[in-house]
């Protein structure tokens, strides 16, 4: 029988398995007693945890970031669930082998959306752009390590694959619009799509669970990807200026998180659909997951989601 991950767990049932410790707080109820509270998370997603007993005792063991092998049960707390820790146990002996299997991954078929982005990046004519999108994946490793990073933290393709998910996904959509606006130039999107998240190898880090690297909070993935296209352009022979500048242009007026504004704003006709591409699937990979995680039991509505500031209808119609 298949462990059930952290999130998959029902309301009463007891869950068994290893997490790493996302976040922790000693708090104190009513009556001045301690409790800890922390942020547990595995391959399904996070969840709050509470330990009741010797409080300040597991506060001073436990630490943010270590794998924990937990056992407790789950319950509700008003809408939300959590889990009641009975038994939380530091892992050491394999937590570099279960630190990298707590990170989820996307759900689709990688293989597929591998051949879909080499199919793509294959179909840029601009012989420039070609150029340059060969030579920086031309190492394997590099184009393995940039298909398989996360595309964000918390609220979208925020997964192993989640770059090469999205990815994919912005460049079926580009083929879309150009159906329909003639004028735009695809080889330029398709080309600012895919630079556009080279910023992603060093904006997260994957220490057991996604979080932004301290050049990411500094700096952004705009500007990470920049640098990165700035380096691989001075390699190339008679580069047209133009194309630089608005090549530049793409990744600098699209900062790809959902609330973050960006170093300049879109002000060319592919940047301003890139932008709304960008926003267009961040949006429904987020609905996506609200929808299956956050139902609420016996209802056709998810919780209240602070970000979209709504309730989300999840009644389908067959």
């Amino acid at each position: 029988m298949a462990v059930q991950g952290l999130k998959q767990c029902q309301v009463g049932e007891i869950f068994t398995g290893y997490c790493i410790i996302r976040k922790k707080e000693l708090k104190y109820k009513k009556d001045g007693s301690p409790y800890l509270k922390m942020e547990l998370g595995d391959s399904t997603g996070r969840l709050i945890g509470k330990i009741w007993n010797n409080a300040q005792e597991r506060w001073r063991v436990l630490r943010v970031g270590q794998v924990a092998r937990v056992s407790g049960k789950i319950c509700l707390y008003g809408q939300y669930k959590q889990i009641n820790i009975d038994q939380v146990l530091p892992e050491k002996k394999n937590e570099t082998f279960l630190r990298k299997n707590l990170l989820p991954v996307s759900q689709k078929s990688i293989e597929n959306l591998r051949k879909n982005f080499c199919a793509h990046e294959d179909s840029v004519k601009n012989r420039h752009l070609k150029n340059l999108l060969t030579d920086i994946f031309s190492d394997p490793n590099f184009l393995e390590k940039y298909l398989q990073m996360p595309s964000g933290k918390l609220w979208h393709h925020h997964y192993l694959y989640g770059t090469l998910e999205h990815v994919v996904c912005l460049l079926d959509l580009s083929e879309v619009l150009a159906l329909h606006y003639p004028l735009l130039n695809l080889d330029l999107l398709k080309a600012g799509i895919i630079l556009r998240f080279l910023g992603k190898l060093d904006e997260f880090e994957q220490n057991g669970f996604i979080n932004y690297s301290r050049e990411g909070r500094l700096l952004g993935g705009a500007l990470l990807s920049t640098h990165y296209l700035h380096q691989n352009i001075q390699q190339q022979k008679d580069f047209p200026e133009e194309l630089k500048l608005q090549l530049t242009h793409l990744l600098m007026s699209n900062e790809s998180g959902a609330h973050e504004n960006s170093p300049v704003q879109p002000m060319t006709r592919e940047a301003i659909f890139l932008k709304n591409l960008i926003h267009l699937d961040i949006e429904a990979n987020a609905v996506e997951r609200i929808i299956q995680y956050d139902c609420i039991e016996n209802s056709d509505w998810t919780k209240f989601n602070q970000l979209l500031n709504r309730f989300v209808y999840t009644k389908r119609i067959d």
